[in-house]
């Protein structure tokens, strides 16, 4: 597969573009307490990193060695990668969103 330079400019502009802004508003809207908007966040940096594996791919393929083995195995690991940070965020969200029910029904039950 064969990926022209121009277009691949284009895609590191944007990569990079994406993974610095969701990592801002990762840092910037860490406290923030809406379940909602923290899912968004994730979501958008989830986005970023599939973007940058992406990037990784259409470099290898057209700037990188010749040798298959090497893009491969770089490819398995940075997918690898990006799978188990994705799995990570995925059951911290899980968890904190039952926490927050939780808390929540506590509180409908205080109230009464």
């Amino acid at each position: 597969m064969e990926f022209p330079g121009l277009l691949i400019y284009g895609m590191a502009f944007y990569s990079f573009y994406a993974m610095i802004l969701a990592v801002y508003n990762l840092v910037k809207n860490r406290k923030h307490e809406r379940l909602m908007y923290g899912a968004a966040r994730i979501a958008s940096f989830t986005a970023a990193m599939v973007s940058m594996l992406s990037l990784e791919i259409a470099m290898m393929a057209r700037f990188g060695a010749e040798d298959f083995v090497q893009r491969r195995l770089m490819t398995i690991w940075t997918g690898l990668s990006v799978f188990l940070i994705v799995i990570y965020m995925a059951i911290m969200m899980i968890v904190r969103g039952t926490r927050g029910i939780t808390l929540t029904e506590e509180n409908l039950d205080s109230d009464k």
